[in-house]
């Protein structure tokens, strides 16, 4: 096998995690070689890397011999290095002293450790775990707009205040707190705004205008992520945007039913395109004002908010069992607005489960 190396802190970089399964919020490295998983950790963290680190044997950085110029040059001259894979976010101070040393870097280009793709049991349990705060959060937030009352300007009023995308945001950022997690960046849009599928959002929401709340927490503990997406309208929602939810949640469902171990993600992506064509949804990627599909159909959940697989229209990859992917189909028209529906699926043997358990419901009263 390849040698690995990684030189990276663990507290916000995730291959580094999953590869060790402790937090260090300083650079160490990792070593992977065919004998074993060493990490060469500071003084500081080496009795803890002892009782915590999921590798083979833990060093410390600090304990090399005068002989050598740098831990580094210890590392690679102990070991007997010749050539090593780095990934493509490979610190290049450290590839230039490395090729000093005349060792061969390979540079990896996309996912390093690709068995991330994967899902185990216990990776499922945690992004679980995470779902089930995200889920909590999501009712809550959405207990706020039903108990709004609707001004006459058509401004929402919670409470004595008008209800915005900011205090929402908020609001379901404390929730993630108490579940014992957080987000970086949560979507609140409503109205004109969600025809732009990443538009975060922002200002008064209004009602009869659909409001996006896409919501993706980390868990503080297991670190994993959860990702889920509804549409709602605190009011009545206009034909064409009750037209166009039916269609998205057909949709959805179609392809949640044909998610299989097997299935070229290419394929699964067709018959969500199949489907909104047949119901007089095309897509226009080329003008300055993209309309209708326009989006991946999903991408893997796990450590980072987006992994592998990625599920795009020109993907060469087919599903395998273990994979927690979301499916996230939407239609975007400027000047109507904007519709998407989120939920993660694992690939099982037999099919598909579903882990988000939160209803889907267009309409507010």
């Amino acid at each position: 096998m390849k040698t690995k190396l990684l030189i990276a802190n663990s507290e916000t970089n995730a291959d580094m995690y999953y590869a060790t399964r402790m937090l260090i919020p300083d650079e160490f490295v990792y070593l992977e070689t065919e004998i074993g998983r060493k990490i060469y950790v500071s003084d500081l963290e080496f009795s803890r890397a002892l009782q915590e680190a999921k590798v083979d044997e833990v060093l410390n950085i600090f304990s090399y011999p005068k002989k050598y110029k740098s831990a580094l040059a210890w590392i690679i001259a102990e070991n007997n290095v010749k050539e090593v894979v780095v990934p493509d976010y490979f610190p290049i101070k450290y590839a230039d002293a490395l090729r000093k040393m005349k060792v061969k870097i390979e540079i990896k280009s996309g996912a390093f450790f690709e068995e991330r793709a994967v899902k185990q049991d216990d990776d499922i349990a945690h992004i679980l775990a995470t779902q089930k705060v995200n889920e909590k959060a999501m009712r809550a937030a959405i207990e706020v707009i039903k108990k709004s009352k609707i001004r006459k300007d058509n401004k929402l009023a919670y409470g004595s205040k008008i209800l915005t995308s900011e205090f929402l945001k908020e609001f379901i950022e404390m929730e993630f707190v108490r579940g014992g997690c957080k987000s970086e960046d949560d979507i609140v849009s409503c109205g004109m705004n969600t025809s732009q599928p990443h538009n975060a959002g922002s200002g008064p929401i209004f009602a009869h205008q659909p409001i996006i709340i896409d919501i993706y927490p980390k868990s503080f503990k297991n670190r994993y992520y959860a990702d889920m997406t509804r549409t709602v309208v605190k009011g009545k929602a206009s034909p064409e945007i009750k037209k166009i939810y039916n269609t998205v949640l057909r949709g959805q469902k179609l392809a949640i039913e044909n998610v299989k171990a097997g299935i070229e993600i290419r394929s699964l992506y067709g018959k969500v395109t199949d489907c909104f064509e047949k119901a007089g949804y095309k897509t226009e990627l080329g003008s300055q004002s993209p309309e209708g599909f326009i989006h991946n159909l999903g991408h893997g959940v796990g450590l980072e908010i987006h992994e592998r697989p990625f599920l795009g229209p020109k993907s060469e990859d087919s599903l395998q069992i273990g994979n927690v992917i979301t499916i996230e189909p939407g239609l975007y028209y400027p000047g109507i607005g904007g519709v998407r529906i989120e939920d993660m699926v694992v690939v099982k043997e037999d099919g598909r489960d579903n882990l988000t358990k939160m209803p889907k419901v267009l309409e507010i009263k």
